[in-house]
């Protein structure tokens, strides 16, 4: 949230935000979202990912992707392990990131081909 009230700051003070959010050329934003959902799975952080992508799209900046990344349900032990995701302690691991540096690469190499 920090982050995007930071932007929403900055877009405001050099009026850049304009009513119908006309696209900026080159702006793309990658929206992910680490999450543990315990009681619903990854349906409770399709919201807070889906609010970040609108904000991007309200400053005209392109959201090229949405991505869900399973991680541990810090302070409730209880709740990695018995949620509807099963045993989630330690997640993500350094693989399952690496995934997400690897594939978060390869996505803007591809927006540089374009």
């Amino acid at each position: 949230m920090k982050f995007l009230k930071g932007i929403y700051n900055k877009y405001l003070s050099e009026n850049r935000i304009i009513l119908c959010a006309p696209e900026i050329p080159g702006k793309h934003a990658l929206v992910f979202c680490t999450y543990a959902g315990g009681h619903t799975g990854v349906d409770e952080a399709v919201p807070a990912v889906k609010y970040a992508s609108q904000i991007f799209a309200h400053y005209g900046i392109r959201v090229i992707d949405e991505w869900y990344v399973v991680g541990d349900l810090h302070g409730n032990p209880v709740g990695s392990i018995r949620g509807k995701l099963g045993d989630i302690r330690g997640r993500p691991t350094g693989e399952e990131l690496g995934k997400v540096r690897v594939d978060a690469f390869n996505l803007g190499k591809g927006l540089l081909k374009d």
